[in-house]
């Protein structure tokens, strides 16, 4: 008899704890639940992401219950500004694992993946310097890259499209031009990728890339069931996954590793060859004269070189896929940019020349203040975020939050660039591409969108490469529509994936270039 009492004291204390208090007694008991089970199980939010729905449905709840909506029994998503952006992800809020099992290189911290902010302030205070606007602004070897690059490679590659009127597929095109260009400076000019002209290295890093993606539930969310399974032989996450993206786990050591015996060698090193961003987390972190695969912090360096370039390619490939997308199906934008582009000098437009000079190209201050190109490429970033999911962070104390007080220590707390982008009280028809709502809005308008806007997240940890991003994306958009007009030949499905990253579903977009007449007409 004491046994079975002990048996039902065990029972009763278990759906007290796991059930009753969670779901009714529990401060986040008082928010609206996404689903009526998310009080006391998780299993909801897990279905969303397995079925690839969490971001339009997490979206909707928000729309019809307020800013704040119980995701989970722990887990709280966020829509609004003062309790919320500001208060999270200004206010310092720490990581949670999350990162660590997504984004760990070598399985190793890096600047994106640490928990706490003490090691992340510190790691980013080595190499801030390095990515500030006025530095990548002026720094000669971006420059360089993005002659190489961009002049010299892919706009005669689209010349060369548009005379034999042959369509372009522009996705892998624009990581390649993402990639090539951001390590070019990351590296030097004669350690950067060829992506765009290197068919077998292109096509051996998007598929080291992208081989975890139909596996990423089980990494972000089950790492510990998926390692146990494969011990016994059940591979949730295949081993020729582990072998792709080995590969480019390599291709991105061994340029650490050369880069680093360039420098250690004490040569002069032109400009374009300066390895700008490796170098400086080298003295920050390591020796610049150690042996060569010695240095010390050799792998913490190549898993935030890692960070940085994988980061690079392919949110910076997926917006300016969307921005051809839509500036294909919306000529009218296409004139305005042009007219605004007639102004810049030197002039962007291609002269014939075999190889264009860095006196040729116009200066990224001139290109940085145009307000068409910018408004356009702003529009993209927030109709079509790179990063469009839920960007999580740990509550370090009770506080206040989306308008419910007392928010427990400890509760993970997430916002969505998806869901803030298409808050219709901040960005009237939401859904539509509309370039002029960065150009028409009033001053106070137009600084709540600024607070609202998260293409590169915000606060301390937010992309630390939005400013090369920017100056990157700006020399291509200007560039093509200086040089050609556009249009859609064929696409697959250009729907936004519904994940933590996204680009288009369909993987494919297959663009026309007509190239502009001395007079700017299409020839």
């Amino acid at each position: 008899m004491e046994s079975l009492y002990l048996s039902i004291l065990l029972l009763v204390t278990a759906v007290y704890k796991l059930i009753v208090y969670p779901a009714f007694l529990s401060p986040l008991a008082r928010i609206p639940h996404a689903h009526w089970s998310s009080g006391f199980c998780p299993l909801w939010i897990y279905w969303m992401r397995w079925t690839s729905r969490e971001n339009r449905t997490v979206y909707e709840r928000h729309m019809r219950l307020g800013p704040a909506v119980r995701l989970a029994p722990g887990l709280v998503s966020i829509n609004c500004f003062d309790e919320g952006l500001k208060k999270i992800y200004q206010g310092g809020f720490p990581k949670p694992v999350f990162y660590f099992r997504g984004f760990a290189i070598y399985n190793t911290e890096n600047i994106f993946t640490f928990e706490d902010n003490a090691p992340h302030t510190a790691r980013k205070r080595q190499i801030s310097n390095t990515f500030s606007k006025s530095f990548v602004l002026a720094s000669p070897t971006a420059r360089a890259s993005t002659r190489d690059v961009l002049f010299n490679t892919y706009l005669p590659l689209l010349s060369e499209a548009a005379r034999s009127q042959t369509p372009v597929e522009v996705l892998q095109m624009n990581y390649s031009y993402a990639m090539d260009t951001f390590v070019g400076w990351q590296f030097g000019r004669s350690l950067s990728s060829n992506m765009l002209g290197d068919a077998r290295e292109r096509q051996m890093y998007l598929d080291g890339f992208f081989a975890p993606y139909p596996y990423l539930f089980w990494m972000y969310y089950f790492p510990g069931l998926a390692a146990l399974l494969r011990k016994v032989g059940v591979y949730l996450v295949p081993q020729s996954v582990d072998a792709k993206f080995g590969a480019i786990e390599d291709w991105n050591l061994e340029k650490c590793d050369r880069a680093q015996q360039l420098l250690a060698s004490g040569k002069p090193l032109a400009p374009e060859n300066q390895p700008v961003v490796f170098e400086q987390a080298l003295r920050a972190m390591s020796d610049l004269t150690a042996p060569a695969r010695a240095y010390p912090q050799r792998l913490q360096i190549a898993s935030d070189m890692f960070a940085h370039n994988s980061a690079a390619f392919e949110t910076s490939g997926n917006t300016e896929t969307y921005l051809m997308w839509e500036m294909s199906r919306n000529p009218e934008w296409q004139a305005r940019l042009y007219e605004e582009l007639r102004g810049v000098s030197p002039s962007l437009v291609q002269k014939n020349k075999a190889v264009v000079q860095m006196e040729d190209m116009p200066e990224p201050r001139d290109l940085d203040s145009l307000p068409i190109l910018h408004a356009v490429i702003m529009e993209t970033l927030r109709l079509w975020p790179a990063v469009p999911g839920g960007q999580p962070r740990v509550v370090p104390r009770a506080c206040s939050l989306g308008g419910y007080d007392d928010i427990p220590a400890g509760t993970v707390v997430q916002s969505y660039a998806y869901i803030l982008h298409r808050t219709p009280e901040v960005f009237p028809e939401p859904h539509a591409w509309r370039p002029e709502r960065w150009l028409d809005a009033d001053p106070e308008h137009l600084a709540v969108m600024k607070r609202w806007f998260w293409g590169f997240s915000s606060g301390g940890r937010m992309c630390i490469g939005s400013n090369f991003a920017f100056y990157s994306m700006k020399y291509l958009v200007a560039a093509i529509y200086a040089n050609f007009t556009t249009t859609i030949h064929d696409h697959g499905d250009m729907d936004l994936l519904d994940a933590y990253l996204a680009g288009p579903k369909g993987h494919r977009l297959e663009i026309k270039f007509t190239e502009r007449s001395s007079q700017g007409e299409s020839i």
